[in-house]
């Protein structure tokens, strides 16, 4: 199985790639500037039995996607699961929003999840069980007004709009296309009190590496556009 997992160098990103991590697949482990860690990532892949491969690129744009797919072609010759994690959190009122901050969060989320899903698109077709996971966030289905993050939930409710056309779209060549909406995980900042969250805890990083791994699996073939809540009752 050949996989990639866009900002996979950190976070939630590195998480899932050692998460999906096994003998026989292998991990595209993408980055934009964090080369140290993404290299940590890498051997931290191969340590799990899995074949590493890095890549650098600035999913802000169609030409950054477009590389990664090139590069995707010529090193493993085709594409199986695609995991579009990258994208830029800020918190900040609207009355101090500037017009850069704005374009940056949108590009960093659905702008790169449509460029990058473009890419690749072909190589999924071609795969015959192609898989899409897209990462939003709990809330992004709710339409509320955000005053503090108004450009980062236009972002991840976008997502959610791609992801449905997508499985549309895709569904007649055998591809996949769901969405992760994560909740508050105990490495999210800020992270608000344990009493807030209906489940009584902060999520793990292993929990939405479950769900991802359940998408990726022959069980899940038959589930499209659909949006998983990782939360634990958070946002509903």
């Amino acid at each position: 199985m050949k996989i990639l997992v866009t900002g996979s160098a950190k976070g939630l990103g590195r998480a899932l790639v050692e998460r999906l991590a096994a003998p026989g697949r292998q991990i595209v482990v993408h980055y934009r500037s964090s080369r140290g860690p993404a290299q940590e990532a890498a051997v931290a892949v191969e340590a799990l039995g899995a074949k590493a491969h890095l890549v650098a690129a600035d999913l802000s744009s169609a030409a950054g996607a477009a590389a990664i797919g090139d590069f995707v072609r010529a090193e493993l010759g085709g594409l199986d699961v695609l995991v579009n994690n990258v994208g830029g959190f800020i918190v900040k009122h609207l009355d101090d929003l500037t017009s850069e901050e704005w374009e940056s969060q949108l590009a960093s989320t659905v702008s790169a999840t449509f460029h990058m899903t473009k890419a690749v698109t072909n190589l999924l077709r071609e795969s015959g069980r192609g898989r899409i996971i897209n990462l939003s966030d709990s809330g992004a289905d709710r339409l509320s007004a955000r005053p503090r993050n108004l450009p980062y939930y236009v972002g991840k409710t976008g997502v959610l709009i791609v992801t449905r056309t997508m499985a549309v779209t895709e569904a007649p060549f055998g591809v996949t296309v769901n969405a992760i909406m994560p909740g508050v995980l105990d490495n999210s900042d800020p992270l608000p009190a344990i009493t807030k969250i209906p489940a009584g805890r902060h999520g793990s990083l292993d929990d939405v590496g479950e769900a991802v791994e359940f998408l990726v699996s022959e069980e899940a073939s038959y589930i499209t556009g659909s949006f998983i809540q990782v939360g634990g009752g958070w946002n509903l």
